[in-house]
């Protein structure tokens, strides 16, 4: 062959090299285009998808809260209450607050719902802390006292400490308020600390008073023993008793103007004319969160001096009434749960502290209407003070 020819070969082969560069060019781009368009669409569809979940799990949510409040509202509006019968107050205590209570002991059982108790319209109990025994004199505590304590306490009542007394001397009865004292100083307690005075039949209290060991002022000294005791360590006092024993055996009228009285009378209405805190009206009354029978007390409560210091004069505790105390919300609204609106206390300008200068509770705040915050001076101060807000109903 000649040269042209050659070189015509040559050029030939090197224009079809060029195209196929050309065209696994082309093909390359193709590739990587439809590669991208792929990995776009997958990520466009995995984008939606994970919109769509984020959308039904937001209503999802929204369902599951509505529900929740729906159920909550519902348990509210039939929330039982308490069934106690229909008892007159005495007419002294017209314009006072009168706030219903409890009080228990072993006798209660082991199943005591307490926020069913709250629930119920319950304000307070009284927990028994302790006994002497009727026979030998010597002091118990009661079974099911750290359990009954830690359920009111997790249900928001106010709490007060009673114990079971056979006292036969004033030493007996200091070291009972001893006793009730110590606990009082390590578990939340917002009432005066009660000696619980009576008669057991047969027993050791009723067998020296019958003997003629024990007269009225032996009785009222034992009494005024725990009382002065309690205010040594720092509490105020009440003493508990019955119609009969306030009337025949202890001086029930003398008492009163050195402490607070509890008076037991089971009837529609209280027929002692001495001075009384509370008044145990029945030992039979039904309360949602109870098995068993239980005691129903009423504390009279006057909102414009809720609790004054029967203390022997001369403490240097500043009385809380001479503070300033202030609600943080003077309204809410009830969703089915107990209203605390939260309590702010100045002395002069500077912001107390609660649970070392003052303490909160709360009564009548588990349903629409007017609530109440009761604020009782501790350590350096002393006396309560109340002040009510709205709850507002509707619904949710």
């Amino acid at each position: 062959m000649n040269r042209n020819g050659t070189r015509s070969r040559t050029n030939r082969t090197h224009r079809k090299s060029n195209n196929r560069s050309k065209s696994s060019s082309a093909n390359i781009k193709n590739r990587l285009k439809k590669r991208w368009n792929r990995k776009l669409r997958k990520f466009k569809r995995k984008a939606a998808q994970k919109l769509k979940q984020n959308k039904l799990k937001a209503v999802l949510s929204v369902i599951g809260l509505l529900t929740i409040l729906t159920l909550v509202r519902l348990h509210a509006l039939h929330t039982a209450p308490i069934e106690y019968g229909n008892f007159k107050h005495d007419a002294r205590f017209n314009g006072y607050v009168i706030s219903t209570g409890i009080d228990v002991s072993y006798a209660q059982g082991d199943n005591i719902d307490w926020r069913k108790v709250k629930k119920s319209g319950v304000d307070y109990v009284y927990i028994r802390a302790g006994f002497r025994d009727a026979s030998k004199g010597n002091l118990h505590k009661d079974a099911k006292f750290e359990k009954n304590i830690k359920g009111a306490d997790d249900a928001g009542l106010m709490i007060g400490l009673y114990i079971y007394s056979q006292a036969l001397n004033s030493d007996e009865a200091a070291a009972e308020a001893d006793y009730l004292a110590n606990l009082a100083d390590k578990y939340r307690v917002d009432l005066p600390l009660v000696m619980d005075y009576e008669l057991y039949n047969g027993g050791r209290l009723e067998n020296t008073i019958r003997s003629g060991g024990l007269r009225t002022a032996d009785l009222n000294r034992n009494a005024m023993a725990f009382c002065r005791r309690g205010w040594a360590r720092g509490h105020e006092t009440m003493i508990y008793g019955n119609y009969d024993f306030l009337m025949h055996y202890a001086g029930g009228y003398e008492l009163s103007q050195n402490t607070n009285i509890w008076l037991a009378q089971y009837n529609t209405h209280a027929t002692y004319r001495g001075a009384y805190m509370m008044w145990q009206s029945t030992d039979k009354a039904r309360v949602p969160g109870i098995d068993k029978n239980v005691d129903l007390n009423f504390m009279y409560i006057n909102p414009d001096r809720p609790y004054h210091s029967l203390a022997a004069v001369g403490t240097d505790r500043k009385s809380i009434s001479e503070c300033n105390v202030q609600l943080k919300h003077h309204s809410s609204r009830y969703l089915g749960f107990a209203a605390r609106p939260g309590i702010n206390v100045y002395d002069s300008g500077t912001q107390l502290r609660q649970g070392r200068d003052y303490r909160v509770s709360y009564i009548k705040n588990t349903s629409p209407g007017t609530g109440y915050a009761i604020v009782s001076g501790i350590g350096k101060y002393k006396d309560a003070v109340m002040t009510s807000f709205k709850i507002k109903g509707g619904q949710i």
